[in-house]
């Protein structure tokens, strides 16, 4: 897994909205999925298919150790 450093700031911004709605972010339709599939390869976030193209992507715990670094020590 990537370390805090080099995880794009995109990436922490999407990480962080998917906090803020409850650690999901449904996604329907054709879109590009290219960057909640980069986080599932590192191990951040789950995607689970709920419909023929629809995915949830839900926060793993690694995820939380990356926005809340502090918690992670204690």
């Amino acid at each position: 897994m990537r370390t805090v450093m080099k995880l794009e700031q995109d990436a922490i911004r999407l990480l962080q909205s998917m906090q803020r709605s409850d650690g999901r972010k449904y996604t329907a339709g054709a879109i590009d999925r290219s960057r909640y599939e980069l986080l599932e390869q590192e191990g951040l976030i789950q995607g689970t298919r709920v419909g023929p193209t629809d995915i949830v992507y839900t926060l793993l715990p690694a995820a939380e150790k990356i926005l809340h670094p502090s918690d992670a020590l204690h």
